[in-house]
């Protein structure tokens, strides 16, 4: 998953997709990606992921999703 995500941060493609990139980050993981997707988003990248982890920032721009309200 790092090496995935190090990839990700060297080519910088404007949009990124992740699905459920927190899983098995530890603290000071997770709080790099954040501050990753923060940067992406300022300098004008979109970013679309699906998570259970509550973001600690919020770049602007930022729409929430709940898929929860769906659930049967």
């Amino acid at each position: 998953r790092r090496v995935a995500l190090a990839r990700l941060y060297l080519d910088s493609p404007p949009l990124w997709v992740l699905d459920e990139p927190f899983t098995a980050l530890d603290k000071q993981g997770v709080a790099q990606l954040e501050a990753h997707l923060a940067r992406h988003c300022e300098q004008g990248g979109m970013v679309v992921l699906t998570t259970h982890h509550t973001l600690e920032c919020t770049p602007s721009g930022y729409r929430d999703i709940n898929l929860g309200q769906w659930a049967a």
